[in-house]
């Protein structure tokens, strides 16, 4: 059965935002005079927030806020170095049109999570858009994601969560959620099958299927 109400994660299941995170992730690690990253190494910081990362790599706190600043300062160009997934806009209008109410809920900082939304045009489509206030750090996202449910105004067993790594499936199932896991995003379908996910899909058209 369809589920009543969907709570989408924003990057690597909405949109494809790699370009400008490596590239502000690149430009936090020039600044700093750090070595240069591979891509295999940068893909690990895709998910939970930057500031989290820095922390478990052991960096004190003055260095962790003068890497925050110089990603910050490269973000303001790389937020919007992004595309929305083939699919992905008529997927949500369809939703919309059918009357399935929707949310967002990210990592990104509250501002960050609703400039992309606006940039795609895609406010319309949603009762609400969730990120994170600056000092959440940790890997859940159950707090964030609480919020969309109650802005969706379902119970969490009529929603579910779709996101492409192990935090928003996780995080879901914190609160009784049930996750769709995007392997066509950030993390790989083993790590979304082990995080518990209730469905894992290669597409957006196989995530439109599941969500039937």
């Amino acid at each position: 059965m369809a589920p009543h109400g969907i709570v989408f994660d924003l990057d690597g299941t909405l949109t494809d935002s790699k370009p400008g995170l490596f590239a502000s992730l690149r430009h936090m690690h020039a600044v700093l005079e750090w070595e240069q990253p591979t891509d295999e190494a940068l893909q690990a910081w895709l998910g939970p927030p930057v500031g989290q990362s820095l922390k478990e790599a052991g960096h004190d706190e003055p260095t962790v806020e003068r890497a925050l600043a110089a990603f910050r300062d490269r973000l303001e160009t790389g937020l919007f170095e992004s595309e929305l997934y083939p699919g992905v806009d008529a997927l949500l209008a369809d939703l919309d049109g059918a009357g399935t109410p929707l949310a967002v809920a990210t990592f990104k900082v509250q501002p960050d999570a609703e400039r992309v939304i606006d940039h795609y045009g895609l406010r319309h489509r949603f009762r609400g858009v969730h990120g994170r206030s600056p000092e959440l750090l940790g890997h859940s996202k159950a707090s964030v994601i609480e919020r969309a449910v109650a802005s969706i105004g379902l119970d969490a067993s009529d929603v579910v969560m779709v996101g492409d790594r192990e935090h928003d499936i996780a995080s879901a199932a914190e609160l009784g959620i049930k996750g769709i896991g995007v392997a066509y995003g950030y993390g790989s379908r083993a790590e979304l099958e082990a995080a518990g996910a209730w469905r894992v899909v290669d597409s957006v058209d196989e995530l439109r299927a599941a969500l039937r």
